[in-house]
């Protein structure tokens, strides 16, 4: 969870909180106060099942669920919605998921119910309490529940660190796409002191109508509008070319568009153009793109401070590595060499930026554990023997063992746990066989022995590169994944 977590709470005007992977709340906003008649201050902090308004609800089912996989539940009342207590009309769940698929919390919202028919509210809360009987289903229509799913996916998202912004606003975009069925998605950047509009991020348009849109924009109302801060929403029927200068091929009849701010300034807008007319804006659709633009404008706003503090990580990390090659002279420049094969083949398996940091990482600090190696072992020039082979095997455990207590290193364990595993399961320390081994795992041992058998070692010479791939091959689907050496190939030859 972070401090951006509990903003979405707070700008979306439905009745929500925010949980941990515990269940613990750490959200409440006005709305759910209101409905439950409990204040935030004593729900934040307490467990969900011990809150009496929310016991005997299915909410383990539910949770299992998401975690498998599923993008949104819905717990309803067996006999459908009735009008009797603050949860008659159900509650819906989604979770906060990673680029990387990794849940990290839940955003729950409670539709509201009905309007009563003159039953008193402690009443309405004390009868819906008395029947245990609900289920647990997909969310199917609820919007409500889909437009959370996708908020928590671009707070996650925004927590990454981006070297290049524009892919992190490419991917908000993708998301988005998912929810809204506009053609074309855009991302405008606000140029200060009123100087036009450049393309940030698109989604569904033309090369030629994303070159021109940005100055179509500027000419027109449109820009007029987004630079004074104002949102446009049009659904009409009639054409609403009005907005953007002629030339940029598009026939719009509905439009969506609404400013971001970064550090108290307009520095960018969303937009969502369409060719067909849109049902009417309500309240909800307007709180959901201000909720979305809310967001964005945070990314904007933390992706310098992120990048800033992952480089400072890193040097941390790399001083790590420095230590490690300390005690081993032949392996001087290894650990750079390795990381660079590494997220080169990474970004050749298209691994999502948050994999490829933590590889980066974990290629980085794959030996830290041969710290814990006695220097005559390590640097023995002839065959170990077998209490010294058992000695020089302990490393990769040795090595987690380190980073163990290491808050921002938990993702990289898997990496220097498992990277001695062998593709067949003859490996160490954990026998682990094929697909049962971390994919970045797999990837380090390939870089790793290609620039061990490359350089120069106390019991041989440095191979050509030619020769190391050939006998890459010749141990794929034995010693390693047989895609990732044939990835290596690819990338040298």
């Amino acid at each position: 969870m972070d401090e951006y977590h509990p903003g979405i709470v707070d700008r979306f005007p439905l009745c929500m909180a925010l949980l941990d992977r515990d269940l613990v709340i750490r959200a409440w906003n006005r709305c759910m106060e209101e409905l439950v008649r409990r204040p935030a201050a004593s729900a934040v902090g307490q467990l969900l099942r011990h809150l009496p308004e929310f016991k005997g609800l299915p909410i383990r089912t539910a949770i299992r669920r998401l975690l498998e996989g599923e993008g949104a539940v819905h717990i309803m009342p067996r006999g459908g919605r009735n009008d009797r207590g603050p949860l008659a009309a159900g509650l819906s769940l989604a979770p906060l998921r990673g680029p990387a698929g990794a849940v990290s919390g839940f955003l729950m919202t409670i539709s509201r119910p009905p309007v009563s028919r003159g039953i008193p509210h402690s009443a309405q809360r004390t009868k819906a309490l008395e029947s245990p009987r609900w289920r647990v289903g997909r969310t199917g229509p609820n919007r409500e529940a889909g437009r959370l799913a996708l908020l928590g996916a671009v707070s996650e998202l925004a927590r990454e660190a981006w070297e290049e912004p524009g892919l992190m606003l490419q991917g908000i975009l993708d998301l988005l796409a998912t929810e809204v069925a506009e053609e074309a998605l855009v991302i405008f950047g606000v140029v200060p002191g009123g100087g036009g509009l450049t393309l940030l991020a698109s989604r569904g348009l033309s090369p030629e109508a994303a070159s021109g849109l940005p100055a179509a924009a500027a000419e027109g109302s449109l820009g007029q509008l987004l630079r004074q801060g104002l949102p446009v929403f049009q659904a009409s029927a009639d054409p609403a070319e009005g907005f953007l200068s002629r030339g940029t091929g598009l026939t719009i009849r509905s439009l969506v568009a609404v400013p971001v701010r970064s550090r108290e300034r307009l520095a960018a807008a969303l937009c969502c153009v369409g060719s067909r007319p849109s049902p009417p804006f309500g309240d909800a659709e307007r709180a959901f793109f201000a909720a979305l633009a809310s967001l964005i404008g945070q990314a904007l706003e933390r992706q310098p401070l992120a990048a800033s503090l992952t480089r400072g990580v890193f040097d941390t990390v790399q001083a790590l590595a420095v230590a490690i090659e300390a005690k081993d002279p032949y392996t001087k420049g290894h650990v750079q060499r390795v990381t660079q094969y590494a997220v080169a083949l990474g970004e050749e398996a298209d691994l999502t930026p948050g994999e490829i940091r933590t590889l980066q990482f974990g290629a980085t600090l794959h030996d830290i554990g041969k710290i814990g190696i006695r220097a005559e072992v390590l640097n023995k020039p002839g065959a170990l023997s077998e209490p010294e082979r058992a000695h020089m095997r302990s490393h990769p455990i040795v090595g987690e063992q380190i980073i163990a207590e290491v808050d921002f290193l938990q993702e990289v364990r898997p990496c220097i746990r498992h990277h001695q595993e062998r593709y067949d399961g003859s490996g160490y320390p954990d026998g682990l066989q094929g697909e049962a081994i971390p994919l970045l795992a797999r990837i380090i041992a390939v870089a790793d022995v290609f620039d061990a058998l490359t350089t120069d070692r106390p019991y041989r010479p440095a191979l050509p590169a030619e020769r190391a791939l050939a006998l890459l091959q010749e141990e794929a689907g034995q010693a390693f994944d047989p895609k990732v050496v044939e990835g290596l190939c690819r990338m040298l030859r």
